[in-house]
C-alpha cells in the first residue's frame, strides 16, 4: 500500500513539474505578436496552461480516492483512467459554463431591451421641413414633442444615393452643443438645425437624428438617442432607437 501511495506521489509531482514546459510552450505558441495589419489580434495567452492546470487539479483528488477505492488496479493504471475522466469532466464543465454564459446574456439583453421599450416613443418627430427651399436648404426645422424632461439636441445629415447604392454626402448640420435647449415633459416646439453644404446636388436620403439627455451635462442611463429614416430595419438595437422619416412638409 506505501509503495501504491509513494508511486502515486511521484506521479502527481511530475504532473506539477510538467507545467513548467507547458507555461513556456503556452507563450511560444500563444504569445502576443507585433506587427501591423488590420487583424484584430485576441490574447490567448494562459490559455493552455491554466487549462492544463484546471485538469490537474481534477485528476490529483480524483485519482486519490481512485487508489482508496481501488488499491490493486495499480498506480499508472489508476492514473491514466482518471485523466480521462478528468478530460471529460473538464470539458463537460466548460461546456456548461459557457451555456450558462450565454443564457446569461441573452437574458440581460432581453430586461435591457424591456427597459428600453417605453423610452422609443418619448421623442416623436411631427413633420420637418426645409428652409427656405428644398432646392437650396440653408436649415431643415423639425416639428418636435417630448414626454420627459430633459436636454435635447440633434442632427441632420443628407446625402444622394445612386441606384448602384453608393453614396455622397450633400449637407450636414451645423449646431454644436451650445444649441441644446432645456425641454420639459409634454413640451411641443420647433427645433432649426443650420446646414453646410459639402457637395453640389439634391439630397434623396436625409437622416435627422434627436437626442434627449437626462443629466444637464454628459451622459447619463436611459438617455435617449431616435434616428428617423427611410424604412429603417428595426426599431432598436439597444444603442439608438429608430423611426421612420415623414416626407418632408411643405411650408
Amino acid at each position: 500500500m506505501k509503495s501504491l501511495w509513494r508511486k502515486h506521489l511521484i506521479i502527481c509531482l511530475f504532473l506539477g513539474v510538467l507545467a513548467v514546459p507547458i507555461y513556456f510552450l503556452d507563450r511560444a505558441l500563444l504569445g502576443g505578436r507585433g506587427g501591423g495589419g488590420d487583424w484584430i489580434k485576441l490574447d490567448f495567452r494562459g490559455l493552455i496552461f491554466w487549462s492544463y492546470i484546471t485538469v490537474i487539479a481534477i485528476h490529483v483528488p480524483l485519482s486519490s480516492i481512485a487508489i482508496l477505492l481501488f488499491p490493486k488496479s495499480g498506480a499508472l493504471r489508476i492514473h491514466l483512467g482518471s485523466f480521462v475522466i478528468s478530460l471529460v469532466l473538464f470539458v463537460t464543465g466548460m461546456t456548461a459554463l459557457e451555456k450558462l454564459h450565454r443564457l446569461a446574456t441573452s437574458n440581460e439583453y432581453r430586461a435591457l431591451m424591456e427597459r428600453r421599450r417605453h423610452l422609443s416613443s418619448m421623442v416623436e418627430l411631427k413633420e420637418w421641413w426645409y428652409f427656405p427651399d428644398e432646392s437650396d436648404p440653408t436649415e431643415i426645422r423639425v416639428s418636435v414633442v417630448v414626454h420627459q424632461s430633459g436636454r435635447f439636441a440633434g442632427n441632420v445629415t443628407g446625402e444622394q444615393t445612386d441606384p448602384s447604392g453608393s453614396s455622397k454626402t450633400i449637407f450636414e448640420s451645423t449646431d454644436g452643443p451650445e444649441g441644446q435647449r432645456q425641454v420639459r415633459s409634454g413640451e411641443a416646439f420647433t427645433y432649426a438645425f443650420p446646414l453646410k453644404a459639402l457637395t453640389p446636388g439634391r439630397a434623396n436620403n436625409v437622416q435627422i437624428a434627436l437626442y434627449l439627455f437626462k443629466a444637464p451635462s454628459g451622459p447619463a442611463p436611459d438617455d435617449i438617442e431616435k434616428i428617423f429614416m427611410k424604412s429603417p430595419k428595426q426599431e432598436d438595437d439597444g444603442q439608438f432607437f429608430y423611426g421612420a422619416l415623414p416626407a418632408p412638409s411643405r411650408k
